[in-house]
């Protein structure tokens, strides 16, 4: 071979054997910094899974992995404080820690799966067996051989204690502004109680001086009659006579009957109005109940009449066939006292040179009472519209209003009986508020 040949071949190896040590080398190094990338992400994979971890055992949820038989794979340490170490076990069951009534909803979910966005009120079971409110949330997550739930369970027992004391809160509160309105109503309550007082007093009064003359003219009759035989007859007539006119039997004959039909009269009304303040005044109960919705505005309006009968006729248009709503007699109380005297109010600020009007009306359609108050007063400047409801919001003047009427009708209306309220309003020319109160309200 020639020597040439040999030299060049030897050259091409030799250059090859440094390219492929070259390229060994380079290999060694991606290999060698791939596996220390790979060698971080195992720790940061092993450090998010110990945060996990970590979160998964000190979260206030009860947290369970369950497989479609409903057995527990996995347990978080809070899921073993409130169900109970002894059951929220893995390896044991699911079901037995949910109340009776729920098990069925509960295998369903292990079998079925339940929508990411859903929620589920349970039943839970302490240790000794004691039902408590449970919220769940179960994901499905997809896995080889089928399919895995998790569940996510959080404890409403002192949630619902503490809406349970809001909602006592609540009441306490509007009962407070119920009996603070009858404390501003009281002297207007008071002068519409004694009118007719006054009248009944001066009816007794007359009835009293009324009775000591008849007492006289009855005791002359009575001497009349045991001397009918007596000889001096014309005397005993003319003492009649003088017993009769000084008694003015003529009048008593005409008043007496209407004095007593006045004090009939004036007695009613005091009844009426002190129904209709033991009425308005009552708590009421928690609970609701069909309410007789002209029956309240009836009682409101007899309750604010010192309020409006200076500065407005007070019109009802009530329909007599109206069907009873579901909810709370004080409520709807406040709702009208709240309406009414605002109403007042705009007429009384409007200025009028004759008497305003407030007009309400009350009708039914197939799921829904409707509920319509509208006065002839000042209206509402379109720049306050958006902000009537706020709490502590008014424009009247100081001393006259809290702000506080509009938001708890507002609030009362919408959030505890599911209706709606709108208002429709002109400046200088009036308001009306429109509300909607379904029948089927629970």
């Amino acid at each position: 071979m020639d020597i040439q040949i040999l030299e060049s071949r030897i050259a091409r190896e030799k250059a090859a054997r440094i390219q492929a040590e070259s390229l060994l080398e380079q290999k060694s190094y991606e290999l060698y910094q791939t596996n220390k990338e790979l060698s971080q992400t195992a720790c940061n994979l092993q450090e998010q899974s110990q945060q996990i971890e970590t979160i998964l055992e000190h979260t206030i949820a009860a947290i369970f992995m369950v497989d479609q038989n409903g057995i527990i794979i996995r347990a978080n340490e809070h899921s073993r404080k409130l169900f109970g170490a002894e059951g929220a076990t893995t390896g044991k069951p699911l079901t037995p820690l949910f109340e009776g009534d729920h098990r069925a909803t509960v295998e369903y979910l292990t079998q079925k799966g339940g929508e990411s966005d859903e929620l589920f009120d349970l039943h839970g079971l302490k240790t000794d067996g004691t039902p408590f409110p449970i919220e769940a949330a179960v994901s499905k997550i997809e896995v080889a051989d089928g399919f895995k739930t998790v569940w996510i369970c959080r404890d409403l027992s002192s949630r619902m204690k503490a809406e349970k004391r809001r909602r006592k809160l609540e009441q306490e509160l509007s009962q407070a502004q119920k009996m603070e309105a009858l404390g501003t109503l009281a002297s207007g309550i008071a002068h519409e109680i004694n009118t007719p007082i006054q009248f009944v007093r001066d009816n007794i009064h007359f009835l009293q001086d009324s009775f000591e003359d008849l007492e006289s003219l009855i005791s002359e009759y009575r001497k009349a009659i045991n001397s009918l035989e007596a000889p001096n007859k014309a005397e005993i007539l003319e003492k009649l006579k003088d017993a009769e006119e000084d008694a003015d039997l003529e009048f008593l004959q005409e008043e007496l009957p209407s004095c007593g039909e006045q004090s009939l009269e004036g007695m009613e009304r005091i009844g009426t109005i002190v129904s209709a303040i033991k009425e308005f005044s009552h708590p009421g109960q928690s609970a609701t109940a069909d309410i007789d919705l002209n029956k309240a505005i009836e009682t409101t309006a007899t309750v604010t009449h010192n309020q409006w009968k200076y500065v407005a006729d007070l019109n009802l248009d009530l329909d007599s066939n109206l069907p009873h709503i579901k909810g709370n007699a004080g409520d709807i109380n406040q709702v009208m006292l709240n309406l009414i005297v605002n109403a007042a109010h705009a007429i009384e600020e409007q200025k009028q040179s004759s008497s305003g009007a407030i007009n309400i009306s009350t009708r039914s359609s197939a799921s829904a009472v409707h509920l319509e108050i509208t006065d002839t007063g000042c209206g509402i400047p379109e720049k306050y519209l958006e902000r009537i409801y706020d709490p502590f919001f008014t424009t009247k003047e100081v001393g006259k209003g809290t702000g506080q009427g509009l938001a708890i009708t507002y609030k009362i209306i919408t959030q505890r009986m599911g209706g709606s309220i709108e208002v429709e309003t002109e400046a200088g020319i009036g308001t009306c508020f429109k509300i909607t109160l379904p029948l089927n309200a629970q």
